[in-house]
């Protein structure tokens, strides 16, 4: 490897973190502000408030990895065009291409970073994050959910399993009731359905086991006032940023078994996808605006400012591409959402046209 690639790839990666996680850390501290009267009636500890910021950092580093790759391209870049890096190495007959090779791989690296981070690192540090606010909060965990499945424990004390909960309807499939006495179990309500009526839930389709006398009876419907309502479920249910894809594929899975269609779902299952790419597709886009052959009028701006000067101007330039990206790439999300777009293809759309541009760019760039 050239020294000078040697030099852009360390200056380019020292950018990226400072950038990366000097932001991520900001917009922390602002979510735990955000908790801050949630918070200090409990009187937490600093130790439970620094773990609270600690552990948001992935998940907003993951956020704005994208546009801290664009920026930290952007300004690597400026200043080689500033300080005539550039023209120095075509004057000696310097391949551009050549000596941009290495970013391609670390894009890719960096698309595998985002892939880890919202698979393995972000489930992990989200479910510590609840733990550390119901900590905080004194707030007893009554409810356990995996892959659409809760375990709860009723207001009789007894043990709640809904194999299939629907959130966004308050609906419940396969309720099972388990009551105990002196340790052992007394009864056992089973019911196909369970439908939240504003006061108490309504099972219909119930089977009761009396196994004190092994008596078997059913009620096509039966109100049943001691299962907590639809709100304690939406406090506990995990997001999805707590859900690895593989469980967000099971959960739907089963709820297109049991006859329902998520298309909300569908859309964040495939967005798991796309997003992470466009970290690679930044970086281009980065490299291919700073040293590319179809945009001098840029060059010539960012040679002719102070270092300062051009800095900004390629800050600036980053902030707007981003907020493009990201108005852009939430808009045909809430579209997917609506079912306006299929579903599947919505999160693509967005990342597949920055990628053309960045691709073409980047095929610009004179030899």
């Amino acid at each position: 490897m050239l020294i000078v690639q040697k030099l852009y790839i360390k200056d380019f990666l020292k950018a990226l973190v400072v950038l990366g996680l000097g932001i991520a850390l900001i917009f922390s501290i602002i979510g735990l502000i955000d908790r801050i009267e949630e918070f200090l009636p409990h009187k937490p500890s600093l130790k439970l408030l620094f773990e609270f910021i600690l552990l948001s950092i992935p998940k907003y580093f993951h956020y704005i990895m994208a546009m801290s790759t664009l920026l930290a391209a952007l300004f690597i870049f400026s200043q080689a065009i500033k300080r005539r890096e550039i023209v120095i190495i075509k004057a000696a007959s310097g391949r551009m291409k050549h000596i941009l090779l290495p970013f391609l791989g670390i894009g890719l690296a960096l698309t595998l970073v985002g892939f880890m981070l919202e698979e393995i690192v972000i489930p992990a540090t989200s479910k510590k994050i609840r733990s550390i606010r119901n900590q905080i909060t004194e707030k007893r965990k009554d409810v356990t959910f995996k892959e659409g499945t809760l375990y709860m424990r009723g207001k009789d004390g007894s043990i709640v399993r809904i194999s299939l909960y629907l959130p966004d309807r308050n609906l419940s499939k396969g309720v099972s009731i388990f009551k105990f006495d002196a340790g052992s179990l007394k009864e056992r309500i089973d019911a196909d359905t369970a439908e939240w009526a504003g006061t108490a839930w309504k099972l219909r389709n119930v089977r009761q086991y009396d196994l004190s006398n092994g008596k078997i009876s059913g009620l096509s419907e039966m109100l049943y006032p001691n299962i907590e309502s639809p709100n304690i479920f939406k406090e506990d249910l995990w997001s999805v940023e707590e859900m690895s894809m593989i469980e967000l594929i099971k959960y739907q899975r089963r709820l297109a078994e049991a006859g329902f269609k998520n298309i909300k779902l569908s859309v964040d299952i495939s967005s798991r996808m796309s997003y992470p790419l466009i970290n690679f597709f930044m970086l281009l886009l980065g490299i291919s605006l700073s040293v590319g052959g179809d945009h001098k009028a840029l060059q010539k701006i960012l040679s002719s400012k102070s270092s300062s000067q051009s800095g900004v101007i390629a800050a600036g330039l980053g902030l707007l591409i981003s907020l493009i990206y990201w108005l852009g790439y939430s808009v045909f999300l809430s579209l997917g959402y609506t079912g306006a777009v299929y579903p599947l293809l919505a999160p693509w759309i967005m990342p597949l046209a920055f990628a053309l541009i960045s691709v073409y760019l980047y095929n610009q760039i004179p030899e």
